[in-house]
């Protein structure tokens, strides 16, 4: 079992919950100062953070497995740098790459998917990286299934799906470390984008014509909304913008 998990540590922890459900995502479990978050494909925790703190709007990266130790023995047998430790919620492992970014896998007995959530709405790991082919190694030792070609990442990134639910991608980078919460929507814009702003969210667009080199293939935009804790949420989408547009 491999599914993404994307960890948001926030001081604005109603506004991003009602956000992702806006969103299409659905409730998972909750408790006091945190909630999870079940996609279509792939998780999203909410975690409480002090307002200013180095921590609020961070996004970590994370997956869940089913078993931590023969994941930890799957991932070393197939060249991974892979870590038993403990943690409050039982083992877990600590996987390391080439480059020295570290992300862990938790344990889960969590192994459907919702129903209910949007169908088109994926969460997306990013790993910002020096070294491609480092990460992208160490991706697939852990069991992630290499996309044919990037389907809405930049065209020299290494796109990854989970098992499970989810998406991973290793991007070019002049230092490792993990990218903000991203969403993929394989719906079309003239939908979404009207969706959100009934919501009352505002959002704005940038399309790979307006962006930087190195940017989204052709047909994808980055929609950004901001968030009350300062990072916002990105959404990969693709096809025509023909709807209403947001500003």
């Amino acid at each position: 079992m491999l599914r993404v998990l994307a960890t948001r540590y926030t001081s604005a922890l109603p506004e991003l919950r009602r956000l992702l459900l806006d969103l299409g995502l659905v409730p998972g479990e909750e408790g006091e100062g945190w909630a999870v978050l079940d996609s279509h494909s792939g998780r999203v925790r909410l975690r409480s953070a002090e307002p200013g703190s180095p921590q609020d709007g961070t996004t970590v990266f994370g997956v869940e497995v089913r078993d931590p130790q023969e994941f930890a023995r799957r991932t070393a047998d197939d060249g991974g740098q892979a870590a038993l430790e403990d943690s409050a919620g039982g083992p877990r492992v600590r996987i390391t790459g080439p480059d020295g970014f570290g992300f862990t896998a938790e344990p889960t007995s969590h192994a459907g998917r919702p129903v209910d959530a949007d169908p088109d709405m994926t969460v997306r790991l990013e790993w910002n990286t020096p070294d491609l082919d480092g990460a992208a190694a160490t991706l697939a030792a852990i069991g992630a299934r290499p996309r044919p070609d990037p389907q809405l990442g930049p065209a020299t990134a290494r796109e990854f799906t989970a098992k499970n639910g989810g998406v991973i991608a290793a991007v070019r980078a002049d230092a490792a470390s993990a990218g903000g919460l991203v969403l993929e929507y394989s719906g079309r814009r003239s939908e979404l984008m009207p969706r959100l702003a009934l919501a009352g969210w505002a959002a704005e667009e940038v399309t790979a014509e307006e962006a930087e080199e190195g940017s989204r293939p052709g047909g994808v935009a980055r929609v950004r909304i901001p968030t009350p804790d300062g990072r916002g949420v990105t959404i990969l989408a693709a096809g025509p913008a023909t709807g209403a547009e947001m500003r």
